[in-house]
């Protein structure tokens, strides 16, 4: 065989083996996108089931505690399907993407569909390091890469928890990905640029406080916070520089959580938001923000709480660019979803001199003209900043949460029965 022909083969070889790994590459970052924009909504109804700590072979210190940091991961929100009367842990939630679907995974310890066979090294490997007990990849839907700043321990003691809870028998849905996004080994690329695998548990920063520390392993290690606050790259990844600085999950807003957007609160405010869902303005959170609160952070303590707060208050990040509208079609659900997770919280409760949502309010607003309507919500005008505080929404999107207002406050007229009025 001659020269020529062998260097031809070989760059044959070395062509076919990049680009394997840009489909692999590429693959990942399609799903990571699909994957990390997605925020399970549950009914709000969370029912923690009860320890049988006699059987479950483990100290009851350690069961409380995993079970306080199971609360703090807001594992039930995923793992439990709320919706259609799911048990507690047992799975089954689908998670809707581009590329398919996706099904929760049974995490009691029932041994034939749940955990219950798994050694505590395979449980530590999956929550750590995101590998399946058959050495698979689990999707990135799964934050592994923030639950490695938990230790061993802290994760042992999750799987204590999990011992200690009622076994159900309920088989995983098989999941329902299109091709090639159902082959688990094309994460292989994403963790390859993204997971690092020499970064184990959090380490204590001496140069601060005992709380901002606290705080620090909480919103960077299991509460995960960047996923939903912060704008992602093309490849599913928070961008540093935009650290929970705002951002869109699933077209609800979630909100700037640095300095810049609790610089009015105190490190008390944010802790009562968190413990007592209770904003500033005397509100309740809205979107999905509100079932974080309901299934994980109520249940945290005052200390760590406040932790949260001083830490968020610390973080300098830039402001994300605003989103682009161009050649886009806000409909009423976007502007649903923003008034929810965003104005909901003054007009639904008439706070800070925000109109009502009631009709006879906002005809007489509308009487100034639609055009001026719009342009008061995105100036800003009193007490209401610019854009209601979403710094990075389209204009398309603030005069698609007033077109909802308008529609709200029409269902919101007194119905006339037997020529009384009923509110």
């Amino acid at each position: 065989m001659s020269v020529a022909v062998k260097s031809w083969k070989g760059a044959i070889t070395v062509l076919k083996k990049i680009v394997f790994l840009i489909v692999v590459c590429v693959s990942s970052m399609l799903w990571a996108n699909a994957s990390f924009a997605q925020s399970p909504i549950a009914s709000g109804n969370s029912a923690y089931p009860p320890l049988h700590l006699n059987v479950s072979g483990h100290l009851s210190e350690q069961v409380r505690h995993g079970e306080y940091l199971v609360k703090m991961a807001d594992c039930f929100t995923c793992h439990t399907n709320e919706a259609d009367g799911g048990k507690a842990f047992a799975g089954g939630l689908k998670i809707n993407t581009p590329f398919g679907s996706l099904y929760a995974s049974n995490i009691t310890p029932d041994k034939a569909t749940g955990i219950g066979q798994w050694s505590d090294q395979q449980f530590v490997r999956a929550v750590r390091e995101g590998i399946a007990p058959d050495g698979s990849y689990y999707y990135p839907v799964m934050p592994y890469n923030y639950y490695n700043k938990m230790s061993v321990q802290d994760v042992l003691d999750i799987k204590a928890y999990l011992d200690a809870i009622p076994a159900v028998r309920k088989q995983n849905h098989r999941q329902a990905l299109k091709w090639p996004f159902n082959y688990r080994f094309l994460q292989f690329g994403w963790r390859l640029l993204f997971f690092d695998f020499n970064k184990g548990a959090y380490k204590v920063n001496a140069s601060h406080s005992k709380a901002w520390n606290r705080g620090k392993f909480i919103v960077e290690g299991p509460g995960h916070c960047a996923l939903c606050h912060t704008k992602l790259n093309y490849f599913g990844v928070p961008i540093k520089r935009y650290l929970l600085a705002g951002n869109f999950i699933e077209d609800y807003y979630a909100p700037n959580i640095t300095s810049k957007g609790l610089k009015l609160l105190t490190d008390e405010d944010v802790a009562n938001i968190f413990r007592h869902n209770e904003m500033p303005t005397h509100s309740k959170l809205g979107g999905p923000m509100r079932d974080v609160e309901h299934n994980s952070l109520r249940y945290l303590s005052k200390a760590d709480t406040l932790g949260i707060g001083h830490y968020l208050k610390s973080i300098q990040s830039e402001s994300p660019p605003i989103e682009v509208d161009i050649n886009h079609a806000f409909t009423q659900a976007d502007g649903r979803k923003l008034y929810q997770s965003n104005c909901e919280m003054c007009h639904g409760n008439h706070v800070m001199g925000a109109p009502s949502i009631n009709q006879r309010v906002w005809d007489i607003l509308q009487g100034q003209g639609l055009n001026k309507l719009y342009e008061v919500a995105i100036r800003g005008d009193g007490n209401m900043p610019a854009k209601g505080g979403c710094d990075i929404c389209a204009n398309g999107r603030v005069k698609a949460a007033v077109d909802y207002m308008i529609f709200l406050s029409k269902l919101k007229q007194p119905a006339k029965v037997s020529g009384a009025a009923v509110n």
